[in-house]
């Protein structure tokens, strides 16, 4: 659906591969992006092997930071093994709402319902116009097969989607600097966009639909599609509003929601169109400084605006106006 190479990080952390000296490079990415391109292949051992991080490194890099919670937070982010994802994010969620979210859809996606479901009602409490921590409620209780009814019903007001992305990213990247990574190799293994919340509310997007769900289900994603930070987020936003109008009461006879579904797709076509020139025109042309800060940018003023900075100042220069892009 995207270009996933540009627009998701494959990262996939698990198991010590690189040792510290011998840390991916640029220039790695650049080449597995090349052959990538010109295969097809979205998964190859290449990528496998540059997109893992050592979680020996990520412990001893946070050691050395005692006392910073954005060092424990990109810790809990970055490791694969849930006992010690717990009891880092366990350390610091009862002082930060980004922190306790992110926890309690963590711990969801992980079956720790009840963990889970302490923490969602704390952000309910305190992020009060928030959609994400109601939708992480109902997912539990699907999942546990109970009846979809939020302990607090949510107000109507309930309409943003916040699941702290950017925040998670920047700590993310940050540890990986500090583990000895280059600039460029921390923004690709530490950018992520596709978040546990996100995954979750798509997965709601079924039949049967009680109101509130639906209800939720449509503000989520018209603030996914508002905010626009990442192309990704605004895609599934995109989801979540045609489910909700797909299964509404009044799903056979919408105006609105036939207007709107014309609307979403003239602008899916645009991204894809926008994608596609970034990935044949662009990526392949941009250095290494201009990438690092396209990554920055993402996180500052959304990936659309930030494509559209990189296309402005990538140039193919005589020594790569002739590789090959797979076209």
């Amino acid at each position: 659906m995207t270009a996933k190479l540009l627009l998701v990080a494959l990262v996939a952390l698990s198991g010590p591969v690189w040792a510290q000296d011998a840390l991916p490079t640029f220039d790695d990415f650049r080449q597995i992006d090349r052959t990538r391109r010109l295969t097809g292949q979205l998964q190859t051992t290449e990528l496998l092997k540059v997109t893992r991080i050592d979680p020996v490194l990520i412990q001893n890099t946070t050691g050395k930071f005692p006392g910073d919670t954005g060092m424990t937070f990109a810790a809990a982010e970055l490791l694969t093994d849930w006992p010690q994802r717990r009891a880092m994010y366990e350390m610091i969620a009862s002082n930060s709402v980004p922190v306790a979210l992110r926890f309690a859809c963590a711990a969801a996606r992980q079956g720790d319902y009840e963990l889970a479901l302490k923490w969602t009602q704390y952000c309910q409490e305190r992020d009060t116009d928030n959609t994400v921590p109601w939708l992480v409620e109902l997912w539990i209780l699907a999942q546990q097969k109970k009846p979809l009814q939020c302990a607090n019903p949510p107000h109507t007001w309930v309409t943003n989607f916040r699941d702290y992305t950017v925040e998670a990213c920047q700590a993310r990247i940050r540890l990986l600097e500090q583990a000895g990574y280059s600039p460029y190799s921390a923004r690709r293994l530490g950018f992520k966009p596709d978040s546990d919340a996100l995954i979750i509310a798509r997965d709601l997007c079924k039949p049967p639909m009680d109101e509130v769900t639906r209800r939720l289900l449509l503000g989520a994603g018209e603030s996914l599609q508002q905010h626009r930070q990442f192309l990704l987020g605004e895609l599934i936003g995109q989801t979540l509003e045609r489910s909700a109008f797909a299964f509404g009461a009044n799903s056979g006879n919408n105006a609105k929601a036939t207007i709107r579904t014309d609307e979403m797709e003239s602008r899916r076509e645009r991204l894809r169109e926008r994608i596609t020139d970034m990935e044949r025109n662009v990526v392949d042309f941009a250095t290494e400084r201009q990438m690092v800060q396209y990554f920055d940018d993402v996180l500052k003023i959304g990936e659309e605006n930030a494509m559209r900075k990189l296309a402005s100042v990538a140039q193919p220069s005589s020594s790569t106006a002739t590789l090959p892009t797979g076209n």
